[in-house]
């Protein structure tokens, strides 16, 4: 069964497609900050941001559910996951939904990368992004056959050879177990399907509270 994070990345990539149609903001010198975490108030992640989110935002309101959205949709942001034990920090972007519920922090959809890249770039920041993971203490979900990114020589030649595969994409799901969930996604942008050069690449994450943990639990108390 595929979650909601799941099913927020596969948005994310199809909106990751528009991007195109978007003309490049300037890239600042010093890059605005977005820091959030599930659960975080709408006023909450203001306060901890240095990015104007009143100014890019569908602010929640007092209406049915308290709904609202964050958008980046210029160059370039850092996003922190403020948690202090799982948190992390991802390379400069410039697309990023954070949407909330109740006034808060529900579901996170980004790219940790300003433009489409090479294998072996995108697979840098893979790296770099799943020594943070591990480092917080995000844990792959094994029960959905979850495994981390192998990098060595020969794990990175069949991630290719995978890119070139229908679905044209590896991922993994990650969970701090009763806390947190998320998509870890690399796929191919340009090339693959049809092979023609250049390949190239992008990195997709969607974050929210740990779905299958809450429904687990549910399950247990029945």
């Amino acid at each position: 069964m595929r979650s909601r994070y799941f099913i927020v990345a596969v948005i994310f990539g199809l909106s990751v497609l528009s991007l195109s149609m978007l003309r490049q903001s300037p890239v600042s010198s010093v890059p605005a900050v977005l820091s959030f975490r599930i659960g975080q108030t709408f006023e909450e992640v203001v306060s901890a941001s240095t990015y104007p989110v009143v100014e890019r935002s569908n602010v929640p309101t007092h209406t049915y559910l308290q709904a609202g959205e964050t958008f980046v949709t210029e160059s370039a942001v850092v996003l922190v996951f403020n948690d202090p034990k799982y948190g992390f920090r991802l390379p400069p972007t410039k697309f990023a939904l954070v949407g909330y519920t109740h006034n808060r922090v529900d579901t996170v959809a980004t790219t940790p990368l300003l433009e489409k890249v090479s294998f072996d770039r995108a697979v840098a920041v893979v790296e770099n992004l799943q020594n943070q993971f591990k480092s917080s203490g995000w844990e792959p979900w094994r029960e959905d056959g979850s495994t981390w990114f192998d990098l060595t020589i020969e794990g990175k030649k069949q991630l290719y050879a995978r890119m070139f595969q229908p679905g044209f994409s590896q991922e993994a799901t990650l969970r701090v177990p009763n806390k947190y969930g998320m998509t870890f996604r690399l796929w191919c942008a340009k090339g693959c399907s049809t092979g023609q050069h250049p390949y190239l690449f992008m990195i997709d994450i969607g974050i929210s509270d740990d779905i299958e943990g809450r429904i687990q639990s549910r399950a247990k108390r029945q």
